[in-house]
């Protein structure tokens, strides 16, 4: 049975922030108007069935610890600004879209890899000739699935500054969650301010009542004292987990930004690490706040560990209402992921990981290492691009059905600890024979590379006519993409040359349009080509003058 895999959502290869990376404070607060938030982790997306291809199935998936999103990004971009490097992740991008890859045969244990390839062509990386979608398949059925019994203990930060709409945020996740847990769950409540104390011992979830006066009870009063919260909590997580028959995890809830530099024992780090050895996970929600990517980065690499963001309640009862059975459940550790490719081939890029998260292998393969994959039902892709090994010679013709690369997967089973593994081709198949996510996802990642590049030339190099050229290509491209799927998309990207015109002074001129007919032939546009454009190599500022328009 395929299911959806959701990959590396804390990690952010390509991030866009809107202050420069590492410039935030330990104790930062951002702060900002509550918008809907789509995406916290992304999965990969493995469908069996042509037919299934053009639409959402509804398997389920896994993904790595951490989170993403892309909202943040495209509130500036509306506000009429350009983000800084560092808040825009591909996988937040990706998480967003249904990006179904067909499986070529039936998976016979919990994970296995599915793996496709077509021709590409991007504006920012004129050298990626091809680009290759990873995902996964597995023989779990998501009919069947039930989530072990839970121990839950949430810590809760009820400081001055979570006064108001955050802790009424927190509060309504925390019935939010009550209405998640079953008869054999049980939950336990820990506050933090100036100290920290138990608020609620292990209550079993039968106790609804109960539980809802504690809730109800939390006030805001005092300073920060996190460590010092989740150093009781963990001591709570340890002393109830004791005979309980099922999985054990702290869920802390707060708007300060964890300090993840320090790692000795008694930090935020050390604690978690320490606790991830017992079986104990954590996941982490900011509310109301944007954390950044590289927070994120660190939780996922404890094993257990977990990152969302809940700007406002419709986001927060959303998540917990499709996700809290999977955001808790570990499926696999250890997950090993290598990529080799054909000879005369290298890798170009790779959108939907993190580069922390990834090494050179011998033979110019890459691997990726990853602590902990969750279940979920969300989707999401990775990508890999393939250019000539040799700068001076073109890239391999590539014919249909051969393969660009190898992958292989190696992971442990979290519930029961037996290592397995897998192994796929990266089959190439024409434009017009590969798989909607696959088409889709150039699309994607062509705007990922192109936003990242367009915002680095902005804030980095001052560059506004070079974003704007860059930018203005993808626009273009865009104004010829009918798929309903990335409406939104065009509506970023519009808005983002809209601001790049002006501040490059090309305000004022008009907006190419997709013709009516064709001036020629008479006839009207031909339906979106599954295909990406062909961009060859050249200067920056003539990207135009670049595209093969179809």
């Amino acid at each position: 049975m395929p299911i959806r895999l959701r990959s590396l959502a804390c990690l952010a290869a390509f991030s866009l922030l809107t202050t420069a990376a590492g410039a935030a404070p330990d104790k930062e607060r951002e702060r900002r108007e509550p918008q809907p938030m789509k995406a916290n982790v992304y999965d990969f997306s493995a469908d069996t069935f042509a037919a299934e291809m053009m639409a959402p199935s509804p398997a389920m998936g896994a993904t790595p610890g951490g989170a993403q999103d892309i909202q943040y990004f495209r509130d500036r971009v509306k506000a009429g600004e350009v983000p800084h490097p560092n808040t825009f992740t591909p996988e937040g991008l990706f998480s967003e879209h249904d990006l179904p890859l067909v499986a070529g045969r039936a998976c016979d244990q919990l994970l296995c890899t599915v793996g496709e390839a077509t021709g590409a062509a991007l504006l920012a990386q004129p050298d990626v000739q091809y680009l290759a979608q990873l995902g996964f398949s597995s023989g779990l059925d998501p009919k069947t699935f039930k989530r072990a019994p839970l121990n839950l203990v949430a810590v809760i930060d009820k400081s001055g500054s979570m006064s108001g709409q955050p802790l009424d945020l927190v509060r309504e996740s925390l019935y939010r969650v009550l209405d998640q847990l079953g008869p054999d769950d049980q939950l336990s409540i820990v506050l933090y301010g100036d100290r920290a104390h138990v608020h609620m011992a292990p209550t079993s979830a039968r106790d609804k009542r109960a539980i809802a006066a504690h809730i109800a009870g939390i006030e805001s009063a005092g300073s920060t004292a996190m460590e010092e919260g989740l150093r009781v909590g963990y001591d709570l997580a340890r002393r109830s987990g004791h005979g309980f028959k099922g999985t054990t995890r702290v869920m802390l809830f707060t708007d300060e930004r964890p300090n993840v530099g320090a790692t000795d024992k008694q930090s935020f780090m050390g604690m978690a690490r320490d606790a991830s050895h017992g079986g104990i996970g954590l996941t982490t929600v900011g509310v109301g706040v944007q954390f950044g990517a590289e927070l994120a980065t660190a939780i996922s690499s404890v094993r257990g560990g977990n990152l969302f963001f809940f700007p406002d309640a419709a986001r927060m009862t959303k998540v917990f209402r499709e996700e809290f059975d999977t955001m808790v459940t570990e499926l696999a550790h250890d997950l090993k992921l290598e990529v080799r490719p054909a000879a005369g081939l290298k890798i170009a890029g790779v959108y939907g990981i993190p580069g922390k998260a990834i090494e050179w292998a011998p033979g110019g393969a890459i691997r990726l290492s990853v602590e902990t994959i969750f279940l979920s039902r969300k989707k999401g892709a990775i990508y890999v691009g393939f250019g000539p090994a040799d700068r001076n010679l073109p890239a391999p013709r590539a014919v249909a059905d051969r393969p660009l690369g190898r992958v292989s997967l190696a992971y442990t089973e979290a519930a029961v600890g037996k290592p397995r593994s897998s192994a796929v081709d990266l089959v190439y198949k024409p434009g017009s024979n590969a798989s909607v996510g696959l088409v889709r996802g150039a699309r994607l990642v062509d705007q990922a590379t192109a936003l990242a590049k367009a915002a680095a030339l902005h804030h980095e190099q001052n560059d506004q006519e070079g974003a704007y050229q860059l930018v203005h290509a993808l626009a273009s491209l865009y104004r010829q993409d009918r798929d309903p799927d990335l409406a939104e998309e065009r509506t970023l990207v519009f808005a983002l040359e809209r601001t790049f015109a002006r501040l490059s002074g090309h305000a004022g001129e008009p907006t190419p349009a997709a013709p009516a007919v064709d001036r020629v032939s008479g006839l009207p546009p031909a339906p979106s080509s599954r295909r990406s454009p062909v961009v060859t190599a050249g200067p920056r500022h003539d990207l135009l003058d670049r595209i093969d328009q179809p």
